[in-house]
């Protein structure tokens, strides 16, 4: 159950990023479907040993452990790194018009 409210948490800061990106404008549509598909691989990464693994094995509690380490190491350098993206601007364009 804990790993619902890290989901619930991650789609808050999503929807407050995108608001915050609207208000700034610079949304854009494919920044938020690879935050989607991020948030993906660690809800997939969070729950794989719960699926595939016997919970009452001694070795799940250290896996599973591993797989959260894994998550939060993850999602802070996609933090890290989503800092640093910058976005064109149409107006600067090497485009020729049409």
């Amino acid at each position: 159950m804990f790993w619902l409210g890290f989901v619930v948490l991650i789609l808050w800061m999503a929807v407050v990023g995108m608001r915050k990106a609207q208000r700034a404008g610079t949304w854009r549509w494919s920044k938020f479907i690879l935050t989607l598909c991020f948030m993906a691989i660690i809800c997939a990464i969070i729950s794989a040993p719960v699926i595939f693994m016997d919970m009452t094995s001694r070795y799940f509690w250290p896996v599973y452990g591993v797989a959260w380490a894994v998550a939060l190491g993850l999602m802070v350098w996609f933090v890290i790194w989503a800092r640093n993206w910058k976005l064109t601007d149409n107006k600067n364009s090497q485009q020729p018009p049409r």
